[in-house]
């Protein structure tokens, strides 16, 4: 058995800490890596130093990205002066950002919320990082290529229904345009895991 203070028990506890993985899980899965290959340990464990060291969080947009240069604060795409700035895709995670990227019809810029509201959260703010975006509208009012639209490309469920509601009402004081992924999407799906053909049929009919 180990005790509180045990390697195991640490490690058990960091890996419960992430998404969709259980206590038992977690215990499960440190068991495993004990029993692993060291040399690939070692190697995993250089690779977490490394992310740690290089990967950093776009200040403009959320999104993770490896930096080319030291104390780079804007992701590749949020850096690229030929995207079109005045259009922000609103998503859940960095993923969904991906496969929309994958599809190579969007030219626009993103911003990545971290996250989806449930009826069970009453603290918007613990759940979807929103007061950015809209500090970020609300400053572009008065510039000469201000945000025309926010395209909200967030899951066909009922926590992406919730969060891009709360969104409109959050965004209706400053009279922006505001659509969502059209017909294309089915109910229940995920962007993440939509086709690149279904992706571009739900831009070209957002409403």
């Amino acid at each position: 058995m180990d005790n509180k203070n045990s390697l195991i028990t640490k490690l058990t506890n960091l890996l419960s800490k992430l998404p969709n993985i259980g206590p038992r899980q977690a215990r499960r899965l440190s068991y495993f890596l004990a029993r692993y290959n060291p040399k690939i340990l070692d190697e995993i464990a250089k690779l977490f130093w490394d992310i740690s060291k290089q990967i950093g969080i776009c200040e403009n947009c959320n999104f993770i990205f490896e930096r080319e240069i030291k104390n780079q604060k804007l992701c590749p795409i949020c850096g690229d002066t030929k995207r079109k700035h005045k259009f922000i895709c609103v998503v859940e995670k960095d993923t969904d950002l991906i496969s929309i990227e994958k599809t190579g019809k969007y030219k626009g810029v993103y911003y990545v919320l971290g996250g989806l509201l449930n009826s069970f959260e009453n603290d918007i703010d613990k759940s979807i990082n929103l007061k950015p975006l809209i500090i970020k509208i609300k400053e572009s009012i008065h510039k000469k290529e201000p945000i025309e639209e926010i395209i909200l490309a967030l899951n066909f469920t009922s926590e992406g229904y919730l969060t891009a509601n709360e969104i409109k009402n959050q965004l209706k004081p400053y009279g922006i345009k505001i659509t969502q992924l059209g017909i294309g999407l089915p109910i229940g799906s995920e962007v993440e895991f939509a086709d690149t053909e279904t992706l571009i049929e739900a831009f070209k009919n957002r409403s």
